[in-house]
């Protein structure tokens, strides 16, 4: 061993410099280390502290209409998924109340026809479902490009006709688990690991308390992900899957609360998709 490679210390001991190979394997190491962080990054598009929510409505329920005061209240856009064989019947919405959300900037996504479970359907069937629901709100002036599986069931024909249909997105049930799941995933990454099978907590029910709620969108918030809130009725207490216009209302402040700190983002499924999503706002160029 050659004096160049030993360096005394104050202690009298030596200490062998690295060789050219063991400095190539720590440079190496060192790469690999950063690409993984730039990584884990750009495939959750916004920084750790930091969720990207979308608020979302299943079913073309009329009660549903009453979101669009509070979400302008608010400052936000949400997604209606809409099934086109339902607007215009008692209990559901208009096409007019429809036109009157998405004028306001709320995005329109594709349900299938009547809310037929896709899996096991024939593939005529299949088709007539998602791809003449998305024909016929496309005919009526909405500009839909992402979908939701009722119920959330899907299998690989169906996501492969939503697909082929041209939609970009498609939303499942599951996924993301609530509080206190240790093991699993805190949010949806940005871009989404499958765009035909994005994953979420499920719907919300009355069960689901706005601190569950609000736990959720803190999980997101850790490793900055995100994180898809899914709603039915608009009312109190009128069905299981419900919350009412006081806890919406509620929910939908503290969000702002969180979105003015820096630490939320509300954005619709096709900012979120088309890579649209803004910076928040302490984080934002002056």
């Amino acid at each position: 061993m050659s004096a160049v490679e030993i360096l005394r210390t104050r202690k009298g001991g030596a200490r062998r410099l690295a060789t050219r190979e063991e400095q190539a394997v720590l440079v190496c190491l060192g790469a690999c280390l950063a690409a993984i962080l730039l990584a884990s990054v750009l495939l959750t598009g916004c920084p750790p502290g930091v969720a990207v929510v979308s608020l979302e409505f299943d079913d073309t329920l009329a009660n549903q209409l009453s979101a669009r005061s509070i979400l302008a209240e608010h400052r936000m856009h949400a997604t209606f998924f809409v099934n086109s064989g339902r607007l215009d019947r008692p209990g559901y919405l208009t096409v007019a109340q429809l036109r009157a959300l998405a004028s306001d900037g709320h995005e329109i996504g594709g349900h299938t026809i009547d809310h037929a479970r896709l899996p096991g359907l024939p593939a005529g069937e299949l088709r007539r479902q998602i791809c003449d629901d998305r024909r016929a709100l496309l005919a009526l002036g909405f500009d839909v490009s992402d979908f939701a599986y009722p119920n959330g069931d899907h299998d690989g024909a169906s996501a492969e006709q939503v697909r082929s249909c041209g939609y970009e997105s498609a939303r499942k049930v599951g996924g993301v688990g609530f509080p206190p799941c240790i093991f699993c995933p805190r949010a949806e990454t940005i871009p989404p690991r499958d765009p035909m099978a994005t994953r979420t907590p499920g719907s919300l029910r009355r069960v689901h308390r706005l601190p569950r709620i609000q736990a959720l969108v803190r999980r997101a918030q850790q490793d900055g992900g995100w994180i898809q809130l899914t709603f039915h009725h608009l009312c109190d207490a009128c069905d299981d899957y419900s919350i009412s216009r006081e806890d919406f209302s509620t929910l939908l402040g503290w969000l702002a609360e969180e979105r003015e700190a820096g630490r939320v983002v509300v954005v619709t499924v096709r900012q979120v998709i088309r890579g649209e999503t803004p910076p928040p706002r302490r984080l934002a160029v002056e």
